[in-house]
């Protein structure tokens, strides 16, 4: 299985619970920079400790993603997609419409051209500035 691995500037769990409730997944995985020993980050501050050192969140029954709170300098690039195929056309309209909010919608969830014009696909980018790309066959 691949998992992305996201990298966000302290909003990482805010992400996840958003992420949680738009695919109705189970209660994200977090660890916090604290929950790791002393000699691991000596250098971080309190609120940097506060901060999430990793966490994960299953999104399907085989895939979801990573992320973590960067304490690292990094640049959000736009080479990469989040492409979720969705069980249902329902569970895409939920997912896209929840991720819209407060971010920016690049296509709207339509019928897919032919061939592949059995599913719906939509793409958005998330408040977090990460791009969705939603997919669900219709029945």
């Amino acid at each position: 299985m691949i998992m992305p691995y996201l990298n966000f500037s302290g909003d990482c769990e805010e992400a996840f619970k958003l992420y949680q409730q738009a695919f109705g997944a189970e209660e994200p995985v977090l660890a916090r920079y604290s929950d790791a020993p002393d000699s691991a980050y000596p250098d971080l501050d309190k609120e940097q400790k506060n901060k999430i050192m990793h966490g994960h969140i299953m999104l399907s029954e085989t895939g979801g993603v990573s992320g973590a709170d960067a304490i690292w300098p990094f640049e959000k690039g736009s080479a990469i997609n989040i492409h979720v195929y969705c069980q249902t056309p329902e569970q895409a309209r939920k997912a896209f419409s929840i991720l819209a909010q407060d971010g920016e919608i690049i296509g709207d969830l339509a019928v897919n051209p032919p061939p592949h014009d059995d599913g719906i696909s939509g793409m958005v980018k998330d408040k977090f500035g990460f791009v969705w790309v939603l997919s669900a066959e219709l029945n």
